[in-house]
């Protein structure tokens, strides 16, 4: 694993909040990414988030363990704040193994597996206008050049 890689949170088109992960990455750095991630859950402001994990290779059985452990203690946040998530997913295996988790323990915010970046950001900004956030979600839409894909009706 390569030490200088990390999770990266990009926040410039708030209130689209970017995770990219690497292929690997440590505890310690989970660690990081999740106190991160509360600061902005307990900012109280509405979000959709795009997590792209299509470079992870995989994660042990602590660092799912810790992350389900976090959604758990802060259930109440992410329902309040988190108008969804989308998880880019590539690995066939990886897409199956997210699906049976959210079968089996439900997110506290909608959730939606995507192939690739254009679906998840489509996903992210349907979820935004649903929640009448109407201008960041055509900023958005701009910023990943996807104003044709809007949806009518």
């Amino acid at each position: 694993m390569d030490p200088s890689a990390s999770i990266t949170i990009d926040d410039s088109l708030w209130p689209l909040l970017q995770v990219r992960f690497p292929s690997a990455f440590t505890n310690s750095q989970q660690e990081q990414y999740l106190s991160r991630l509360l600061t902005y859950l307990r900012r109280g402001e509405r979000y959709v988030g795009i997590l792209d994990t299509h470079l992870l290779k995989n994660t042990t059985s602590e660092q799912r363990q810790r992350q389900a452990d976090f959604i758990k203690e802060h259930e109440a946040l992410f329902r309040s704040c988190s108008l969804g998530t989308a998880g880019i997913i590539t690995s066939p295996l990886m897409a199956l193994g997210a699906r049976i988790l959210i079968h089996l323990k439900p997110m506290p915010s909608p959730y939606y597996v995507a192939s690739s970046l254009p679906a998840a950001v489509t996903w992210a900004a349907e979820r935004l206008e649903l929640a009448g956030l109407f201008g960041p979600a055509e900023r958005v839409r701009r910023h990943f050049g996807l104003l044709a894909e809007r949806r009518t009706g």
